[in-house]
């Protein structure tokens, strides 16, 4: 494969296996000399790098693909031509309010005294599925 190719899609890494064989002073490796020379900034980005694709990567459990968000937990129920995923969010849903979890004072309205809260869905499969 062309290192021209490659270093498109992965600086970073490409960079950082150059500086570390010192390879920066050769003819095509040269480019990356500028950004091996900024450690701080190559090791933010290559945080980074590895940050998104672990955001990105499918999950699985038993086997079953995991969704990330509301959104994708929808496209896999189409995909599979059924809603089970709607159907434990909603029962998660409804066991909170049954036990009287929360209370909604209005949207933009925070009583004194409280403090408002963020929630997100945790989606993953239970061993017996």
């Amino acid at each position: 494969m062309n290192l021209s190719i490659i270093s498109k899609s992965d600086p970073v890494t490409i960079a950082i296996f150059a500086k570390e064989n010192n390879l920066l002073e050769f003819d095509g490796w040269k480019k990356f000399a500028r950004l091996a020379n900024r450690q701080k900034k190559l090791l933010r980005m290559a945080n980074q790098a590895k940050l998104q694709s672990f955001c990105t990567a499918p999950t699985y459990h038993f086997g079953i693909l995991i969704p990330r968000n509301h959104k994708h937990a929808m496209e896999l129920d189409q995909l599979h031509g059924n809603n089970l995923w709607r159907e434990s969010e909603v029962t998660e849903l409804d066991s909170i309010d049954e036990y009287n979890t929360f209370q909604d004072v209005g949207k933009g309205t925070t009583p004194k005294g409280y403090k408002k809260i963020w929630y997100h869905i945790v989606y993953a499969v239970k061993h017996d599925l």
